[in-house]
């Protein structure tokens, strides 16, 4: 049965500029992404509207195009100026995303699902996230202070037991550690120095499961505490919030290279610039929006901005300390900054309403079958 009709097919994956693509029932949208890759080179970028829909978009691609690589960047699961840092496995599948995106030489099709909250999110720069990727093979030399303070400056955590990403815990010569990206943790066990094997392994059992040849290791965190990193944020903490650093916990934190919990919210201030995921896919890459996506932009950047004014107005309170935050604008995208980014690139709104009145698109008519659950 032929799911797609070709000629509008092909319009919808060659056409430039935006285009809406009406009629497109939730599911049916998977099955247009999914024919998109077999006739475009590189990534595709979906943006969802939440986190909910992204799962129900990515599990329906799967079904559609098992052999398609799919990418996950959520947003971050804390809110905008928030003391608290994004949950570890959110943190850690959002770099995995990103270095498999610096280090992407190939030009088969894959994949990324972001939502729209987390579309509009600085990113660190591509050669950050390159020059912290480490690899090793079964047989080399790895000494295990190099790997522990690679673990130190990438955001792993130290734990007794390792069961969530971006943990690692060093018993002897045994090193277990839970990279970004894996399903699974890994079991390196050294000879000396040498590294003899490594394993997968259940982290409720701690039974092995299977045997690997290689690692690749991406960080597990957005902010790399290594030594240029942590001068950065000295100079740019002076630069933005004045010299009277006595007393912050941010600013003696990160200068005794101690990771705070919410010091993500200062990522600005590790990087001398940040880019966005549209750096990260290219300007050729086609990206596909789902109808409702847009509102979720537009609620992100209303809430960054109303807790950056309700931090602010804090310092004005007899006997409040102020508040030492970054403007939105430094860390997420703005309302023009994204138009400018939407018109140099190929976009698809996709919707299973008709399309406002004078705008370029493509009808489906494709329709929600009945929901027999009740």
């Amino acid at each position: 049965m032929q799911l797609v009709d070709t000629a509008r097919l092909k319009r919808a994956a060659s056409a430039t500029g935006r285009l809406a693509l009406s009629g497109v029932a939730q599911g049916y949208d998977a099955v247009l992404v999914a024919e998109f890759a077999k006739s475009r080179k590189g990534p595709i970028l979906y943006v969802a509207r939440d986190d909910t829909q992204a799962a129900t978009f990515s599990a329906a691609l799967s079904f559609f195009a098992p052999e398609l690589e799919i990418l996950s960047l959520p947003a971050w699961d804390c809110l905008p100026y928030d003391r608290v840092s994004p949950a570890p496995h959110i943190a850690a599948r959002r770099c995995a995303t990103l270095a498999r995106l610096a280090l992407n030489t190939e030009q088969k099709p894959v994949v990324v699902v972001t939502t729209g909250a987390s579309l509009i999110q600085r990113l660190p720069p591509r050669d950050i996230m390159k020059k912290a990727a480490f690899s090793a093979h079964v047989g080399a030399v790895v000494p295990t202070k190099s790997l522990e303070e690679y673990f130190a400056v990438n955001g792993y955590a130290r734990a007794g037991t390792v069961r969530e990403p971006g943990e690692y815990a060093i018993r002897g010569g045994v090193i277990d550690v839970f990279p970004a990206g894996f399903n699974e943790p890994l079991r390196l066990d050294f000879f000396g120095e040498q590294l003899d094997s490594i394993r997968t392994f259940d982290p409720e059992t701690q039974r092995s499961t299977r045997q690997l040849t290689e690692i690749n290791l991406t960080p597990a965190s957005e902010v790399i505490f290594d030594d240029d990193s942590v001068l950065r944020f000295r100079k740019g903490f002076v630069a933005a919030f004045g010299a009277n650093t006595s007393g912050d916990m941010f600013y003696e934190a990160v200068s005794s290279k101690m990771r705070r919990q919410g010091v993500d919210q200062l990522l600005p201030l590790f990087h001398e610039t940040l880019e966005t995921i549209f750096d990260y896919v290219g300007i050729e890459a086609l990206v596909v929006i789902d109808h409702l996506a847009p509102t979720a932009m537009d609620e992100r950047m209303a809430m960054a901005a109303d807790y950056y004014g309700a931090r602010q107005d804090a310092g004005f309170v007899k006997g409040a300390v102020a508040a030492k935050v970054l403007a939105p604008h430094r860390l997420y995208v703005t309302t023009s900054e994204l138009e400018d980014l939407f018109k140099v690139r190929p976009i698809r709104i996709v919707t299973p309403l008709q399309p406002p009145p004078g705008a370029e698109a493509i009808e489906f008519g494709v329709k929600e079958g009945r929901n027999f659950a009740p």
